[in-house]
């Protein structure tokens, strides 16, 4: 079994009520358990407190590092920032909301010795109903059109090596709120290897999606069809497979 450390990475925007709980538990049942791993959180213009609760937890854990911002970047901009600072190959990626359990990660650990990514699909996702169906549509939406069959293709937890990473981060992506779905699509097209696993899912503990909140559900699906023919436009042309695989 592969025993290499691991690279911690959560983005965070406005989540005082659970980012001390998230950071806490990815780092007592991942960052300690792996000699030489840490823990990244890229914070992305806070207003709610979370930076105060960050600074107070980086006294406690030394393996803890957060990058501050100072206004808001926006989803594509923070994810490449936070990309840039891991140490460690591999790279654990998640939300802060507190919906995944950083114990899933070890089922991905196990196995990512023979894939590039692994994501993680929500085998009994605890949203609202209408969460539910729009992620369903989706889905079939975008296994139907880009010909490859994932359950959940937009799920944040995922395990992935970093070099692959920094390669379709030099590139120009299309979408500006649903990126792990683009960044999943990429890394196939690329050729790397990619595989999906069942992960569990709770509720939020409180308030909204602060990634993708109900009043910009439908403008975000009208935007991401939109790019529908630019993405598979760019990721079909000749020349965009690496040569390697």
């Amino acid at each position: 079994m592969n025993v290499a450390p691991v690279s911690v990475v959560l983005l965070a925007h406005n989540e005082v009520e659970v980012i001390g709980k998230v950071v806490r538990d990815f780092y007592a049942k991942v960052v300690a358990r792996l000699p030489g791993s840490e823990i990244i959180v890229a914070e992305d213009g806070s207003t709610d407190g979370t930076k105060e609760v960050l600074a107070g937890l980086v006294k406690e854990m030394p393996e803890l590092r957060w990058e501050e911002g100072a206004e808001r970047r926006g989803y594509v901009a923070a994810f490449k920032k936070a990309m840039t600072h891991p140490k460690n190959e591999l790279i654990l990626f998640c939300d802060s909301s507190g919906k995944h359990d950083p114990d899933d990660f070890w089922k991905m650990y196990s196995r990512i010795d023979a894939y590039d990514m692994i994501i993680g699909y929500k085998e009994h996702r605890a949203d609202q109903r209408y969460r539910v169906v729009i992620s369903k549509v989706f889905n079939s939406l975008v296994n139907a059109y880009f010909g490859v069959g994932f359950n959940d293709i937009d799920c944040p937890l995922r395990l992935f090596r970093k070099a692959p990473f920094l390669e379709i981060a030099r590139e120009e992506w299309l979408e500006k709120a649903l990126i792990n779905f683009e960044v999943t699509l990429r890394f196939v097209h690329k050729g790397y290897r990619v595989t999906q696993i069942p992960v569990s899912h709770t509720a939020r503990v409180s308030g909204e999606s602060r990634g993708l909140p109900l009043k910009k559900i439908p403008k975000v699906i009208v935007g991401v069809l939109r790019n529908f023919r630019m993405l598979k436009k760019e990721i079909k042309r000749e020349g965009y497979r690496i040569k390697s695989r």
